[in-house]
């Protein structure tokens, strides 16, 4: 009888330590492993909506190869009308019912993008950004897409809703663009 019962014991222990790492695996690998593609912040102070910045989305996310990990990536420009030329921190932030998620984004040139803008003027460039995502970082949900604009100083904030969302599927992101 001892022996049968310690046969058991070993695959209940076996069996626990399985389920933890199912329930565990995913967040352990974001928060650990996952260097691009992760929120910054989930706990973040937003500013009512501003008019005046203006801002384009890209059509489409396309999947990414970026340091050895598989992202997606969303690219735009965004920028206070009152003053396009001044140098802003751009930060994505994704709402859904239950949580919002702030994510950085990076300086990276799109072709023709900016200066698709009919106002476009020589140092408008560092307005452009590129978002990246992991299918790992998000809930399955709809997300809402938010630009934050901080000057260098941090002295002047600006949101604004798109109006365009991205939907987490277990296995797909899809991106759904706003009209503009």
């Amino acid at each position: 009888m001892k022996r049968w019962f310690s046969g058991i014991q070993k695959h209940i222990i076996i069996w626990g330590v399985l389920l933890v790492y199912l329930f565990s695996a995913n967040q352990l690998y974001v928060q650990y492993i996952l260097k691009n593609g992760k929120p910054f912040s989930t706990a973040i102070d937003l500013p009512a909506q501003t008019n005046g910045v203006t801002y384009r989305l890209s059509d489409f996310v396309q999947p990414l190869r970026y340091e050895g990990q598989d992202l997606v990536e969303l690219k735009g420009y965004a920028f206070n009308a009152a003053n396009p030329t001044a140098e802003n921190k751009i930060t994505i932030i994704l709402s859904s019912a239950d949580q919002k998620l702030a994510f950085q984004t990076r300086p990276d040139p799109f072709p023709n993008m900016i200066e698709s803008y009919p106002n476009y003027t020589k140092g408008m460039d560092h307005a452009e950004f590129s978002l990246l995502l992991s299918k790992n970082a998000l809930k399955p949900g709809t997300y809402k897409i938010g630009i934050l604009l901080e000057d260098s100083r941090g002295a002047s904030r600006a949101y604004v809703l798109t109006g365009s969302s991205i939907r987490k599927t277990p296995n797909i992101i899809s991106y759904i663009p706003g009209s503009y």
